[in-house]
This record gives C-alpha cells, sequence and structure tokens, in this order.
C-alpha cells in the first residue's frame, strides 16, 4: 500500500478529520485505534507513511516506539498530540521525547492542510531515496549558500533539510529527526552563537557543526565550541573539508536519551 497513511487516534471523529487532510494531498488512509491492532496491520502490509497519536487511551505511545518501528521498518513515522488537560506540560514533553527520539515528524494538534502537506511531501522524498541516510540540517541565512552546501552534501548521499534560522528550525514540523546539523554563527533573530545552546537542548548527542565568514574574529570559532559546537569552519571551504569534518562528527558514537 505505498499511497497509504496509517493513522492510529483512538478518536474516531478525530482520525476521520485527520485523514481527509491526507487524502487532499493524494493518500489513503488506514486506521487503527489501539497498538495492537496498528502493529497487526504494520505486520501485514506496507505503508508510505505511519501517524501515531501520542496518547491513546491511558497509553503513551512514545514509550512503545521500539515496537512500532520494528514492525514499520523503514516507514517514516509522525508524532502528533494536543497534549492534556490534565497534565499541561505532557503536551511539549512529548514533543520533546519525539524529537529526541529521532522520530521523523512532529504534529502538534491543531494542524492543518498546509501542514499535512509538507509532511506528504517530506515522506515522498524519504521514500524516493529507498533506504535509510543520515539527514544533516543546514541552517543559514543566505539561501545561496545553502544551495551550495545542500548541493555537495546530497552529492554524497545525505538527506538535507534546509532552515533559513534557529527560529524556522524548531517550527518546521518536517525537521525533526536529524543527525548532524551545520549552524550559521551571524544569522538574524537567536542567531548562532545562541543557537548552539537552543539546538543542543532539543537534540541533544547530534553533532553541531558551526560556520562563520568573519575569519577576523577566531574567538567566535572558539566560542561556538566551548557552546556545544563539535567543530567550527570558516568560509569558504571546500566540499572535500566539509564533508571529511561531517564524517568525523557523525563517526562518533553517541547515545540518544530518551
Amino acid at each position: 500500500m505505498p499511497n497509504t497513511v496509517l493513522i492510529l487516534e483512538d478518536s474516531k471523529t478525530q482520525a476521520l478529520i485527520i485523514a481527509g487532510l491526507f487524502e487532499k494531498n493524494g493518500f489513503k488512509a488506514d486506521f487503527s485505534h489501539t497498538r495492537d491492532d496498528a502493529l497487526h496491520k504494520l505486520g501485514t502490509r506496507g505503508y508510505a507513511l505511519l501517524v501515531l497519536d501520542v496518547f491513546i487511551g491511558e497509553e503513551n505511545t512514545l514509550d512503545h516506539l521500539d515496537l512500532y518501528r520494528s514492525a514499520a521498518g523503514d516507514t517514516p513515522l509522525a508524532i502528533m498530540t494536543a497534549g492534556r488537560r490534565d497534565m499541561p506540560l505532557a503536551g511539549s514533553q512529548a514533543l520533546n521525547k519525539a524529537r529526541r527520539a529521532h522520530v521523523d515528524f512532529l504534529l502538534p494538534k491543531p494542524f492543518d492542510l498546509n501542514d499535512i502537506h509538507q509532511i506528504c511531501a517530506e515522506a515522498e522524498r524519504i521514500r524516493r531515496r529507498k533506504g535509510p541516510t543520515k539527514r544533516i540540517l543546514v541552517i543559514d541565512d543566505d539561501a545561496y549558500t545553502r544551495i551550495i552546501y545542500r548541493s555537495y552534501l546530497e552529492e554524497e548521499g545525505f538527506y538535507v533539510a534546509e532552515s533559513t534560522s534557529v527560529e524556522d528550525a524548531l517550527v518546521r514540523l518536517e525537521i525533526t529527526r536529524v543527525d548532524a546539523i551545520l549552524i550559521d554563527l551571524i544569522m538574524p533573530g537567536v542567531g548562532g552563537m545562541t543557537g548552539i545552546k537552543v539546538i543542543a537542548a532539543t537534540w541533544p548527542n547530534v553533532p553541531i557543526i558551526a560556520m562563520t565568514g568573519y575569519a577576523q574574529n577566531p574567538e567566535n570559532l572558539e566560542k561556538a565550541i566551548s557552546r556545544g559546537a563539535v567543530t567550527a569552519l570558516t568560509k569558504p571551504f571546500t566540499k572535500e573539508v566539509l564533508v571529511s569534518e561531517l564524517k568525523r562528527a557523525l563517526s562518533d558514537d553517541r547515545i540518544v536519551e530518551i
């Protein structure tokens, strides 16, 4: 079922509404209302996307992610949640837990057709790559720079996501699971220097490579490393340098804590 999404949602009304959004994006929808039924379906057929609500009755889906991953194989996985009134912090904590567990996409409720469109487009992009690959997030406000780095990395087989700022990276639904992050130090808004600390808290144990074009201020590079970057590169740098540093950062054994 290559164009079908499996939705785990205990509310039948909510499941139908969500299915309608996916159907408007060209996907068929299949439903499960319990963990056992969802695992059974995953074991008997293939899906283009698996969408899991965090709270199914009294159960937290995130506690059983390993079961879903094992049953779903390489199928991209999205987590959706609206939180719980009796647990005010549960929603945000669930989203952070999902991010740290390398879930592919986040869908905080309420979401709309445009949000689903982003998820569908990225799920299709992942499917076309046919198999797992390292995902690199490039955060830089300069479009030309992002194009160049994306070209370098995709030529080496990496999956690349882009953001224009730290703020943008944190709200984009399709940027959730990343294996390494390249971040420019001089950007509008939060900026890269403060952004390194924000990113390190959001994606613990994911290597961060800082970049800057201001070579005349070496203190910036040292400060970036002291704040959590594994290395810092001075622009412009060659494809060989970027790929070498990235592979070195990815080669370190890192334990993901949930």
